[in-house]
C-alpha cells in the first residue's frame, strides 16, 4: 500500500527524480500502479534482481512486507544503490547493524522512514526541547489507546509478534529519542492480552523506560482499547519550566506549550495549514524523499540514517525483552 499510495506517487510528481520501475510479487498490484499512471506496464516487475538490473538505478525505496525488508535493503546495496527502507527498517538488531555497516563499506545513502520526525508537531517539539524552551526534560508521559480489532482486518496481523512495538513503538520510541537527543538505556514492563481480544499475542503494552540523560519515560499501549471519541495518542513532555503537549489521531496538530508563569496555552503549530492526518502524512513523506534526495545529490544528513536507528531498534529489542516474561493472558 506505502509503495503504490505514497511512493510511487511522490516519486512521480517530484523534480529531480524519475521513477524508473515498480516491483511487486502480485500482478495485480502492478497493474493498479500502471491504472493509477504512476508507472508504464513495461516498467513494472515482479522480481527485485529483475528491476535493478533491467533499471539500474541511482536510489531503491523499500517497501515490502517488514519480513522482507532485509533482503530487499540488502540486495539495494549489493546492487549499488542508495536506499530508503520503511520503518522497521529490519526486525533484527544484528541484521540491522550489518547493513549499516554495508552501506557505509559502500559509501552508500541507508535511510529509514521514520515519519514522526518530519511530521509538524515533531518538528516542532523538537525545536521547542532543544531551544530549551521548556527547561531541563525530567519525564515523558505517553498514551496511546487504539482499537486494531476491527472485522475487516486480515487475521495474519493477529499473529505477529509483538504488534504495538513493530506497528507504532517504533514511532514513539524513535520520536523520543530525536526530540531529547539522547537514548534509551532502561525498560522495565510488562505485556497483556484481553480474553475477548482477536490477537493471541500481547496486545497491550505498560513500559516504564529511561534515558542516558536522566529522563524517565511512563509508556501505555494498546491495540484492544474500544475507545470512539478521545484521541488515540496523548503525549505530555515535561520540563522545569512548563510542559509541551499533543492529543491527537497520528501525531497532527496542535503541539501546545504550557508555561508555568506564562497566561495560557500557545499553539507552536498554528502556522501549520495541513492539520488533518492525510495532510500531515502527505508533510512528512514529501519532507522524507527530499531529504533522501538531497543527501543522495549533495551529501546533505539523513533525517533518520540507519545508523542513528540502530538506537531506536535496540530501545525496542529491550522492550521485547522486558516483556517476554512478563505476560498477562
Amino acid at each position: 500500500m506505502r509503495s503504490r499510495k505514497v511512493w510511487q506517487r511522490h516519486v512521480a510528481q517530484s523534480a529531480g527524480l524519475e521513477l524508473v520501475g515498480v516491483m511487486d510479487p502480485a500482478q495485480a498490484a502492478l497493474d493498479a500502479s500502471v491504472e493509477e499512471g504512476h508507472v508504464d506496464a513495461s516498467a513494472c516487475f515482479t522480481g527485485l534482481d529483475e528491476m535493478l538490473t533491467a533499471t539500474t538505478p541511482d536510489a531503491l525505496i523499500a517497501c515490502p512486507i517488514i519480513a522482507a525488508h532485509g533482503a530487499a535493503v540488502r540486495e539495494g546495496l549489493q546492487a549499488g544503490c542508495h536506499v530508503l527502507v520503511e520503518k522497521p527498517f529490519v526486525t533484527d538488531l544484528d541484521e540491522a547493524r550489518e547493513l549499516a555497516d554495508l552501506a557505509d563499506e559502500r559509501a552508500l545513502q541507508l535511510g529509514v522512514v521514520q515519519n514522526w520526525r518530519t511530521k509538524s508537531a515533531g518538528a516542532a517539539l523538537h525545536d521547542a526541547v532543544r531551544a530549551g524552551t521548556i527547561g531541563d526534560v525530567s519525564h515523558i508521559v505517553f498514551r496511546y489507546l487504539r482499537d486494531r480489532e476491527k472485522p475487516h482486518l486480515p487475521d495474519y496481523l493477529f499473529d505477529e509478534p509483538d504488534p504495538v512495538l513493530w506497528a507504532m513503538g517504533i514511532h514513539h520510541f524513535d520520536l523520543f529519542r530525536f526530540i531529547l537527543g539522547q537514548e534509551i538505556v532502561s525498560v522495565q514492563g510488562h505485556a497483556a492480552r484481553p480474553a475477548w481480544s482477536r490477537y493471541r499475542v500481547p496486545s497491550i503494552n505498560d513500559l516504564w523506560m529511561e534515558t542516558d540523560g536522566g529522563v524517565v519515560i511512563s509508556y501505555v499501549a494498546s491495540f484492544s482499547s474500544r475507545n470512539a471519541q478521545i484521541p488515540q495518542e496523548s503525549l505530555q513532555v515535561e520540563g522545569e519550566l512548563g510542559t509541551l503537549y499533543n492529543d491527537s489521531q497520528y501525531f497532527e496538530p496542535p503541539l501546545w506549550l504550557s508555561l508555568r508563569d506564562g497566561d495560557g496555552p500557545v499553539d507552536l503549530t498554528a502556522g501549520v495549514a495541513a492539520r488533518d492526518e492525510q495532510g500531515q502524512y502527505q508533510i512528512a513523506d514529501v519532507a522524507i524523499l527530499e531529504n533522501f534526495r538531497a543527501a543522495v545529490q549533495d551529501g546533505a544528513p539523513l533525517i533518520a540514517s540507519a545508523r542513528d536507528n540502530l538506537g531506536t531498534l535496540a530501545a525496542i529489542d529491550a522492550a521485547r525483552t522486558a516483556i517476554s516474561g512478563a505476560h498477562h493472558g
